[in-house]
């Protein structure tokens, strides 16, 4: 055997131990070939063992979970719960919930992957949830809010939300909301210019449109900052919040994005990363350049600022920079958290309900018409003369309007509290860390408190409702919307005026809803917009 210096073939002796070698060698080589295949074998046995183990177990502390709730749902699977019922599209997720709960009922359970949901789909249990003074913390799906928008008031729960929403409450007093009322109005006229180049009977979807003009609304009553947004639509700015806006939607909807460790290694970070830096820059230099007019004015009181801050366009700024809390001044990184709340609460939520009552309003000429008529009764010597602040109480048709769209077509459609130990509400047993998703879309529709809840009838606002949480836009509770009063006038202006320039007219497309952060439409909300003159 060539290779082996110590047997030579040929002699007797040495054929007898080359054999007996070569045969142990090989033999040798077939054990450890055996061996080796067993080992692998084993350890892949022993891998899937545990792994089934790891899957009995979760399987079992899921279905022990779940029999703490007195509420029905689907049966959890191993380590991912209820969470393949979920990955649908954005425009399937209302119908998806509907669908369960016509199987489950008003209240039902759900588990995304180990986190506990129940989705609540009538007012009878809402009502204790949304009234308590110690259910306040927002539920998990906020949580990708924080790097936008910090512990703002949105986001932030216990004394450092009570502290913050008692000093910001003055912030949408009439007297500083009356200061916006010119800038609603300027901004307003840009819209309804571009609106009259479009008033030729094409389709125009309007969210897009009025979102610009809502974001010209909020930065520049809130910062004091005009951006221009309606002439500046590519701007870093503008394009920064609907980036930021679509990630946290996605996340929020599609349960592997929740997971940190997996969103922190795709595109989608460096893409958040970049959008914050924006925003997060352009609202430090906004309050940098206020804090030094203000120091440069010697103004360090919230009363010395009356004349040049408090009555002027940088009201709400100066509450933040000016309060005290126990004595102390709020610091920057506080201050900017509540103004980029605000500015992202601000804009999508009235330029839902805006797009959706438009949208409403083209199924129903009978409607648009007897709002022009209370207009034509409150603008008696100018139609087109800008709206006092006091002549908004008197447009009581066109509120009952807004309410009754904004029941069909609520702003945020679904809002969340999180558990913080077990306890029985609405006679739900429900357990510490449980996400509580209030479902306002369904609520707002639902055939037991709404004749025909899908018609639309202003009318049904101008009595009593059959139950006191039936409509709840606005939240209801404390944690209702701070800024319901702010949104309600615009809201007014930019309807009113729509209508006193324009006869608004159907489209051929039906909205496919969307539950993002607000409502929304995967084919936009379209209508037709013909000259009233």
């Amino acid at each position: 055997m060539s290779g082996s210096p110590t047997l030579q073939r040929g002699d007797p002796t040495s054929d007898d131990k080359y054999y007996k070698t070569a045969f142990r060698f090989a033999k040798f080589d077939c054990v450890n070939v055996f061996e080796l295949g067993l080992s692998v074998n084993m350890i892949l046995l022993l891998v899937s063992v545990v792994a089934v183990l790891l899957l009995l177990a979760s399987w079992i502390k899921l279905v022990r979970e779940s029999k703490r709730f007195n509420i029905n749902g689907p049966s959890p699977l191993p380590l991912i719960g209820n969470a393949h019922l979920f990955i649908v599209k954005s425009s399937e997720f209302l119908n998806l919930i509907h669908r369960l709960s016509l199987k489950y009922g008003d209240a039902f359970r759900v588990h995304m992957f180990s986190q506990p949901t129940v989705i609540l789909n009538h007012p009878k249990y809402i009502e204790e949830l949304i009234t308590s003074t110690d259910h306040i913390t927002k539920g998990v799906q906020y949580n990708f809010l924080l790097s936008w928008l910090g512990q703002g008031l949105l986001t932030s729960t216990g004394q450092k939300w009570k502290s913050h929403r008692k000093f910001l409450t003055p912030a949408f007093h009439f007297n500083i909301l009356q200061n916006f009322l010119p800038v609603f109005c300027k901004n307003q006229r840009v819209l309804t210019e571009k609106l009259k180049q479009m008033a030729d009977g094409r389709n125009i979807d309007m969210f897009p449109l009025v979102a610009l003009a809502a974001l010209d609304n909020v930065t520049e009553s809130i910062m004091g900052l005009c951006i221009d947004a309606q002439q500046h639509s590519k701007s870093d700015y503008v394009q920064s919040v609907d980036e930021l806006s679509r990630i946290v939607t996605m996340r929020m909807q599609i349960p592997i994005l929740g997971e940190e460790a997996i969103f922190n290694l795709l595109p989608l970070k460096t893409k958040q990363d970049k959008a914050l830096k924006v925003l997060h820059g352009q609202t430090n230099q906004v309050i940098n350049a206020r804090r030094q007019e203000l120091k440069k004015l010697n103004i360090t009181t919230l009363k010395a600022s009356d004349d040049v801050g408090i009555r002027n366009k940088h009201a709400f700024l100066d509450l933040l920079l000016l309060s005290e809390i126990d004595g102390q001044k709020i610091n920057d990184q506080s201050v900017r958290e509540e103004v980029d709340t605000f500015m992202f609460e601000g804009h999508d939520t009235t330029t839902s309900g805006i797009a959706y009552t438009l949208y409403l309003l083209s199924k129903h000429r009978d409607v648009q018409e007897k709002i022009f008529e209370e207009l034509k009764t409150i603008f008696t010597d100018d139609l087109h003369r800008d709206p006092t602040y006091n002549e908004f109480s008197q447009m009581k048709y066109l509120e009952l309007v807004l309410k009754e769209s904004m029941r069909l077509f609520p702003p945020v459609p679904l809002i969340a509290r999180l558990i913080t130990r077990d306890c029985e509400i609405g006679g739900l047993k429900l357990v510490k860390g449980t996400s509580v998703l209030m479902n306002i879309f369904q609520i707002h529709r639902h055939p037991e408190i709404f004749e025909d809840p899908l018609e639309f009838r202003p009318e049904r606002f101008e009595g009593p409702l059959k139950h006191a949480f039936a409509w709840v836009a606005f939240s209801a509770g404390p944690r209702n919307c701070i800024g319901q009063k702010f949104a309600m006038m615009e809201l007014k202006i930019t309807i009113s005026e729509i209508i006193k320039n324009f006869i608004i007219l159907p489209s051929d497309q039906t909205p496919e809803l969307s539950a993002d952060l607000v409502l929304r439409s995967q084919n936009g909300v379209n209508v037709k917009l013909r000259p009233r003159h």
